[in-house]
């Protein structure tokens, strides 16, 4: 079989959608005037900042950053391949935020972009050589325990039966 990745470039997609993700939180932020969802979405861009150093980290011990090595060709193949994800496009990811009117719909989206990146970077997995893809799992890894995190938050801030908002 033939591999079509190296870890390298599966590094460098992880560390995009972070900076996306990043982004997208912090957007949030500005749209809310809730304390509690200005916390909740500080909390998620900062966690989104961690995974963007850890997976910066893997990258350089991959042997560093192919991108400033790359030509102009290889730079629009690695651009037109990460558009796969929804996270990949700003202009998409605000017109869809700035439909949202309430934090559980931020939430929501949130849940649906951790669940695609878990899938994304599942079947990239499979794109690289056999024993190389320990780098790859870790980021998955990562992002299944977002995913869990996204999730209980949402029921947290989930209205309760009598009313009010759940405790954060």
């Amino acid at each position: 079989m033939s591999y079509l990745l190296d870890v390298k470039e599966i590094l460098e997609f992880a560390v995009h959608i972070e900076e996306r993700g990043y982004e997208f939180y912090v957007e949030a932020m500005k749209k809310f005037n809730d304390p509690r969802a200005t916390q909740l979405f500080q909390y998620l861009a900062d966690e989104e900042f961690k995974h963007e150093a850890l997976f910066s980290m893997l990258l350089a011990n991959e042997g560093g950053l192919r991108r400033q090595e790359a030509d102009s060709e290889y730079r629009d193949y690695m651009k037109e391949f990460v558009k796969a994800h929804p996270l990949a496009e700003r202009r998409t990811v605000r017109d869809r935020l700035s439909r949202m009117a309430e934090p559980e719909q931020v939430l929501e989206l949130a849940m649906e972009f951790e669940k695609e990146s878990i899938i994304f970077f599942t079947q990239l997995k499979e794109l690289v050589a056999q024993g190389r893809s320990r780098a790859v799992e870790k980021v998955i890894h990562e992002e299944m325990g977002h995913l869990r995190k996204v999730s209980q938050m949402k029921r947290r801030l989930a209205p309760s039966p009598r009313g009010g908002a759940g405790a954060m």
